[in-house]
């Protein structure tokens, strides 16, 4: 049962209203949930405090409300504790995802640049991503993992022209070669305006596919794109769709084409340009004079596709906020346009991930490359497993890289994604505090305490757990599904991150207080086993939909 959604039912058959704001007081010993009365006062023309003690004589207790008072302007709840642990502890013993539903969500996350390297910034969106797809997809939605690779472009035509003017030979990671030589274009560019102009000209033949260029870009292309690969393979993510930069410019065209003939766009000095400026968007270019086609055009045309092939009811594009402007310009454009899903279109922002000394840049090469961040976090955790565990190579190799993921993804999204990330290496990989691997420490706590243990732990009588502990971690337990709900609803990984860290704290708190095998009274300890196996659960469960494995050894 939900015993919250219980009362704010009948808390609606009494009060008539739509929304019922039910809140946790502050303190315990004031009930367990609390109905504020001042939502009633224009209603009843009453004050607060009347209005609670006249509710309390209209809702009737029964088997799992132990009392009902009203404290002031409040109305508040006590719950049967035995009845509401037994029950919470039967429901998430397994847990299960919530029904299907009709709704189509895509969520394009990712979008590298090829011809650039990856690096720690991007981990922040792959992270944020990632979740975002398995917990809608834990709320029972229908979601498509989409990937936009940026493959064409200015900073494309820039690394191919420092290589055709330069000859230089790859080596080591190809991917991360060509992040290189595109830091060693910039360098050249910025020095002197001719070789701008030489990259212009790149991109123009790039666009107009000439067939020596388009060779050079496609094998490097593929150089970027194998990397990428190797990437999402180590941290375990996985794409439905995946969309390409060079396959929109002609559909972008038609669709500047008739921007031009709705009279939403305009020609000026042989280019088309939107002016949004009554709006407060500026003015932006559609196409561009030398008929290159700017990335904002594209993505007129790929919402087009995502709705009309796809046919999906919601569209989430995970991007920084730096791109906010572009994304208030694409959705305004699109109304004007008389696309019926633009209110469908939704812009996920998150800040940047900064280090200690300031923000990283490809163009400038200032950044931290995943390659060097894998290998650094490999090297530290195969010497922590090895410190703890005498185990074989592939055991103590598969447990790091666990960890490693872990560590990573959890930085990244346990941060409100409004929130500027200081990336920290050394505190996201400590055991203790707010981690990753902290939490696959108190999983693997636990499935330890079951291994002692050594039977299997059925639904038991949890009758015998009767401390103001034990209902604090069922009452944990319970909010499980109402959390994932809200984390989908407000497209926010991180709220799923705190409930986490908050239950694993409890938890840890809670064995530390209850020594679970030195319990003598048998009934007793398989009551606080069968707590344990709940808490393991929505560890585990948790931990999936952030794309991190509970490992049960540690």
């Amino acid at each position: 049962m939900d015993f919250k959604q219980e009362i704010i039912k009948r808390l609606k058959n009494i009060t008539g209203l739509d929304e019922i704001p039910l809140e946790i007081p502050p303190d315990p010993l004031m009930g367990d949930y609390a109905f504020p009365c001042f939502v009633l006062c224009k209603k009843l023309k009453k004050p607060p405090v009347d209005i609670a003690k006249d509710l309390i004589d209209r809702f009737k207790t029964g088997k799992f409300i132990e009392k009902v008072e009203s404290n002031g302007p409040y109305l508040n709840f006590f719950l049967n504790k035995e009845y509401f642990i037994q029950d919470t502890l039967d429901n998430h013993f397994e847990i299960k995802p919530f029904p299907l539903n009709n709704k189509r969500i895509m969520v394009e996350y990712s979008q590298p640049n090829t011809h650039k390297e990856f690096h720690v910034g991007h981990l922040r969106n792959v992270s944020l991503g990632s979740a975002l797809v398995n917990i809608l997809r834990f709320n029972g939605y229908k979601v498509i993992a989409a990937n936009y690779i940026n493959d064409t472009g200015s900073h494309v035509a820039k690394c191919l022209w420092y290589i055709t003017k330069y000859n230089p030979k790859p080596i080591g990671n190809k991917g991360e070669w060509l992040g290189k030589m595109y830091v060693l274009a910039n360098k050249k560019i910025d020095e002197n305006e001719k070789y701008r102009e030489e990259s212009s000209e790149i991109l123009k033949k790039l666009e107009k596919k000439e067939k020596e260029i388009t060779a050079l870009w496609k094998k490097t292309r593929q150089y970027s794109l194998d990397s990428f690969n190797e990437v999402y393979d180590w941290l375990n993510i996985e794409f439905d769709v995946w969309f390409y930069d060079h396959e929109l410019i002609e559909p972008a065209k038609k669709i500047v084409k008739n921007l031009l003939e709705k009279k939403i766009a305009e020609e000026n000095e042989g280019a088309i340009i939107l002016d949004l400026k009554k709006y407060n968007l500026h003015t932006l270019i559609a196409l561009k004079s030398d008929q290159t086609v700017p990335y904002i055009s594209k993505d007129f045309a790929l919402a087009d596709i995502k709705f009309n092939k796809y046919k999906i009811d919601k569209n989430i594009y995970v991007v920084g906020s730096e791109q906010s402007l572009h994304f208030q310009q694409l959705f305004k454009i699109l109304e004007l346009y008389g696309f019926k899903n633009a209110k469908n279109c939704y812009h996920l922002s998150y800040e940047l991930v900064m280090l200690p000394e300031g923000k990283m840049a490809s163009r400038l090469g200032n950044v931290i490359l995943f390659s060097e961040l894998k290998k650094k976090v490999f090297e530290i955790l195969i010497k922590e497993v090895k410190k703890r565990h005498k185990w074989n190579r592939k055991k103590v190799l598969d447990t790091a890289q666990k960890i490693a993921v872990s560590a990573l993804k959890f930085g990244m999204i346990n941060q409100d994604n409004n929130k500027t990330i200081i990336f920290n290496l050394k505190d996201w990989l400590s055991f203790e505090g707010e981690t990753g691997p902290y939490l696959q420490y108190t999983h693997a706590r636990i499935c330890s305490v079951l291994r002692r243990y050594g039977k299997k732990i059925m639904k038991v009588n949890t009758s015998s757990l009767k401390n103001r502990e034990d209902f604090e971690i069922a009452k944990l337990l319970s909010e499980f599904n109402d959390i994932i709900e809200e984390s989908a609803k407000n497209y926010k990984p991180s709220l799923l991150c705190r409930y986490l860290l908050d239950l694993a704290q409890k938890f840890n708190n809670y064995y530390r207080y209850y020594p679970i095998m030195r319990e003598e009274n048998e009934e007793l300890r398989k009551a606080r086993l069968m707590l344990s196996v709940c808490v393991k659960e929505v560890l585990k469960n948790g931990l999936n939909l952030l794309g991190i494995d509970a490992i049960e050894e540690m």
